[in-house]
């Protein structure tokens, strides 16, 4: 039987993957939570200090982590985001797009710290 998880994410993908195992989706969750997300968070300091080097890095590390989320939706904005990097796009440009993606992160931040800690009881 499949998990019954938030609308909001990416329910197909993750029945998919992680079946019915909600200790591995509960592990997920807090994953992107405690290590992608403040990592996302940090991204803005070095797109301010202009590091492209760092923040490529940056976004290409945590990149899997929104698809692994059930976050599919996010996923490809962040790799026009990477796109944009590599590219030397204006600095402004790449900070205007790191807020409207970050618009969607922490729209769905309280649903995955809501979901992990309903799958924790079970």
């Amino acid at each position: 039987m499949a998990l019954q998880l938030n609308p909001a994410l990416d329910v197909k993908y993750l029945n998919q993957v992680y079946g019915d195992d909600a200790s591995i989706v509960q592990i997920i969750f807090e994953a992107f939570l405690s290590d992608s997300l403040p990592r996302w968070q940090g991204l803005q300091n070095v797109l301010e200090e202009e590091n492209l080097t760092e923040a490529a890095s940056i976004v290409h590390g945590i990149k899997p982590s929104f698809t692994m989320a059930g976050l599919t939706n996010i996923r490809p904005k962040v790799e026009e985001l990477e796109k944009a990097i590599h590219a030397e796009t204006e600095i402004n440009d790449l900070i205007a797009h790191y807020h409207r993606i970050s618009e969607d992160v922490y729209s769905m931040t309280p649903i995955l710290e809501q979901e992990a800690e309903r799958l924790s009881k079970l």
